[in-house]
């Protein structure tokens, strides 16, 4: 039987699609998994705990990230920069400014932002893309950070004028410390540890 040829003017067939991705909780999920994170190591952070703790189905965190691993780095992007990359504290004090960068609020203030880095410590063992997540998007603008408190105490005259010779590797100390203990030690990183690098690493090798 011959076929009918398509009016001249019959609108264009579209191909059937699936029912649009709903993005409206992403940044609930993304806050559960980075809660999830400082809560246990990364090896032990399943998309089942997700799930229950949004109240989301499993299928709906699968539709939006395939894996596990694409959870956590999507977590990670989400949380954005610290704040003091676009506005350095000012405190009138190279130590008062070196420690409000580790009292920031940023990521829930510094309690829940080093439980959340030593989980991350953990899934960077675990995948390369994770760990060039953390390094760009925590570690490297925390040295940046660093660098320009110490290259403004130096403009400044807070420091001698020799120091500045030692700023690029003092820039690098307390974020490369922390990520050290936080990849070794059991115990993890506290506020208390951070004081101590600034007090008896970074400010007497400016001195």
């Amino acid at each position: 039987m011959p076929t009918t040829p398509p009016r001249a003017d019959a609108p264009p067939t579209t191909p059937l699609r699936g029912r649009p991705v709903d993005r409206s909780s992403d940044a609930v999920i993304l806050a559960a998994t980075l809660d999830l994170l400082a809560e246990h190591p990364y090896d032990r952070v399943t998309l089942d705990e997700v799930a229950a703790r949004t109240g989301k189905a499993k299928t709906t965190l699968y539709r939006r990230w395939a894996t596990k691993e694409d959870l956590v780095l999507a977590a990670v992007t989400s949380a954005g920069r610290p704040p003091e990359v676009d506005a350095l504290p000012d405190r009138g004090d190279l130590r008062a400014d070196l420690l409000a960068v580790i009292d920031s609020p940023w990521l829930g203030g510094a309690d829940r932002r080093l439980a959340v880095l030593a989980g991350l410590a953990t899934a960077a063992r675990s995948s390369a893309r994770l760990a060039d997540a953390v390094r760009s998007e925590i570690a490297e603008p925390y040295v940046e950070i660093y660098r320009r408190l110490l290259l403004r105490a130096l403009d400044r005259g807070r420091v001698p004028e020799q120091a500045g010779a030692r700023v690029e590797v003092l820039a690098e100390v307390i974020p490369a410390m922390s990520t050290h203990r936080l990849g070794t030690s059991p115990t993890g990183v506290d506020r208390a540890f951070f004081v101590a690098v600034v007090d008896d690493v970074v400010l007497p090798a400016l001195r």
